[in-house]
């Protein structure tokens, strides 16, 4: 009986040894595979920041054209942005759209103007319910600036 229990347990410590060398080399594997994985995933953003810097530095080299604000100003309107903002905040005419459900169509908010050209500006109208994308042109006329509606698209 005295010999089954050692032979029992030598099985035991075989098996359990057995099964921690597996184990350990797993764990010895994974930890490869994560340093691989890492050294990729670092690769991967500094090429991700080289492009970044060139379409940075490409988008420098042509930025998007803007209003002269310089040749617009006057000593009447020294904020010539300002100015042609106003005018357009305040015209209803130019919208395309009728309001629904009671809302009038309008734009509400000066931040909703960009100014995208030497003389265009892409504007969003709505009435509180829905709403929608206007190209402009404006002419800085002497007394208030011409606006022409060039296209026009409703949002889904």
């Amino acid at each position: 009986m005295k010999g089954k229990g050692a032979l029992l347990l030598v099985i035991v410590v075989l098996l359990l040894s057995t099964a921690s060398g597996v184990i350990f080399w797993r764990y010895a594997r994974m930890v490869k595979e994560n340093t691989q994985l890492q050294e990729k995933l670092a690769l991967t953003f500094e090429e991700l920041e080289k492009a970044r810097a060139r379409i940075s530095a490409d988008m420098d080299d042509e930025p998007i054209p803007r209003p002269d604000w310089e040749r617009l100003k006057t000593k009447a309107r020294p904020d010539p942005r300002a100015w042609i903002s106003a005018s357009l905040l305040s015209r209803d005419d130019i919208i395309p759209w009728e309001g629904i459900h009671g809302g009038t169509m309008r734009i509400y908010d000066p931040s909703l103007v960009w100014f995208v050209g030497p003389s265009w500006c892409i504007v969003w109208a709505e009435d509180g319910h829905i709403g929608g994308y206007m190209l402009l042109r404006f002419d800085p006329g002497a007394e208030e600036p011409n606006w022409r509606l060039l296209d026009s698209e409703m949002a889904d």
